[in-house]
């Protein structure tokens, strides 16, 4: 995947490790929710929109810890340019501080992790470390820590101007497609939207994508996230080996 090193990576990463949803197990929602093929927008599907945030506030109570495999495409629309990279997720909020690691494995081997109030990308191939402040952002960290990472419908309704776009099938697995519109003036400039789909049995995200001013845009796909599982620490700090150069912004 070809990210630059600057500042468009530290965004695109934020956007990323800050738009998880909520995680936890929680009952269905029956009556509000039918199963069935796409549907389209109506009155009906609106009055939907309550209980998926509540589905949601259900599972922030509930949500400690999720694991799985990752996707991340990114599509440079100008150029016409398509970059994957695969890899690994974990993430643990533990006393209100959530610690995040992606731990990618394809196209080259990259640690990104997200903890104490800062980004850290390690890349052994150039046994380097980049390091980046979150000080300077913390009212825009917040804003994408409303995606998820164990928040509810509600809070996300205080930064999102929500609408429930219908009913779709990803891999099989039905899936509620959300449109999130950022309140903030802030955030609109880096981020028009995004788009979410989650899992109307367990609440995970299935996928989200995030889409620029620009109109380029980058889809995360989840798949087979173990959800309140024990994450080994090594799994949450960055595997250096040898001498590593680290480099802080």
């Amino acid at each position: 995947m070809r990210f630059g090193f600057g500042n468009k990576l530290r965004r695109w990463f934020l956007l990323i490790l800050l738009g998880l949803a909520a995680q936890a197990k929680v009952p269905s929602w029956g009556e509000a929710f039918q199963a069935g093929g796409s549907v389209s927008q109506s009155s009906a599907d609106h009055q939907k929109l309550p209980a998926i945030l509540e589905g949601m506030n259900q599972a922030a109570a509930r949500f400690k810890s999720v694991a799985g495999n990752l996707e991340y495409t990114k599509v440079t629309v100008i150029v016409n340019d398509i970059s994957t990279e695969t890899g690994k997720i974990y993430f643990e909020k533990a006393k209100g501080k959530p610690r995040v690691m992606l731990a990618f494995t394809n196209p080259a081997e990259k640690y990104v992790l997200l903890a104490d109030g800062k980004l850290s990308i390690y890349r052994p191939k150039i046994a380097e470390v980049e390091e980046f402040s979150l000080a300077e952002r913390q009212d825009l960290v917040e804003q994408f820590l409303l995606l998820g990472f164990g928040t509810g419908g509600e809070e996300l309704q205080k930064s999102y101007q929500t609408a429930f776009l219908g009913e779709e099938k990803l891999d099989g697995q039905r899936a509620v497609h959300l449109e999130l519109t950022p309140q903030s003036a802030q955030v609109v400039a880096q981020l028009k939207r995004i788009e979410l789909w989650l899992s109307p049995e367990t609440w995970q995200p299935l996928q989200q994508k995030f889409l620029e001013p620009s109109g380029d845009y980058l889809i995360a796909r989840y798949r087979g996230l173990q959800q309140n599982v024990k994450i080994p620490a090594k799994n949450l700090r960055l595997p250096l080996r040898g001498n590593v150069h680290t480099v802080q912004h």
